[in-house]
């Protein structure tokens, strides 16, 4: 859908709008949203949400996946060049992103949380699109990382692929841990960096000639 109507809104009038809807979808499930809040909220009428994005389903999606595009971390700068410098770095962009956009993390949150429903489809094409995006710049932050290591054996593209791997397994274990709290991981932060530090640390052990301290 183009949303042409929408487009051509007015900047504020635009983002009370998609305001207005990140709050609505990210403090309940899609079913419980009632479209008379949302334009209650942003002062418009039912009739005209449904002119710009012919649909509460329609909406959802566009929310969803504006929320998602403000969440992705651009790429560090060059100003890192440690192994730990450059993944935190990453990491420490998603954190600020996160907290400048709570609303849009909560919607992030509740969609990847909430399963089944007549979204799924939808919602399911929405972030493996996310998915590809943050994948490929994954693999290159983590080959830039990798290539600052003294590997035991230069060129090895095998030792990478298990580092890119780990990480991302490192990732995962904390980020399933903190599903239903997302807050408290970003609360946490610091620790938790610290804590994957530790267990990449003993991976390094394995494929680096002198781990980082």
């Amino acid at each position: 859908m183009s949303y042409e109507s929408f487009n051509k809104l007015p900047e504020a009038k635009k983002s009370a709008i998609t305001a207005s809807g990140v709050e609505e979808f990210s403090h309940k499930s899609y079913a419980d949203v009632s479209t008379d809040e949302i334009t209650k909220n942003c002062g418009i009428s039912k009739g005209l949400l449904f002119h710009y994005f012919g649909s509460k389903k329609e909406f959802y999606f566009f929310c969803l996946a504006l929320s998602l595009e403000k969440l992705i971390a651009p790429t560090p700068g060059p100003e890192k060049s440690d192994f730990f410098g450059i993944i935190f770095s990453l990491m420490d962009e998603k954190f600020r992103l996160c907290r400048e956009y709570p609303g849009e993390m909560r919607l992030v949150n509740m969609a990847a949380r909430e399963a089944g429903g007549e979204v799924t489809e939808g919602k399911t094409k929405i972030f493996t699109e996310y998915l590809a995006k943050t994948t490929a710049e994954s693999a290159e932050i983590m080959a830039r990382a990798v290539r600052t290591l003294p590997l035991k054996t230069p060129g090895e593209t095998k030792a990478g692929e298990a580092l890119t791997l780990y990480v991302n397994a490192v990732t995962n274990k904390y980020l399933l841990k903190y599903r239903d709290t997302p807050d408290e991981f970003f609360e946490k932060a610091d620790a938790i960096k610290a804590e994957m530090k530790e267990y990449i640390s003993l991976m390094l052990y394995g494929v680096a000639a002198e781990a980082e301290k």
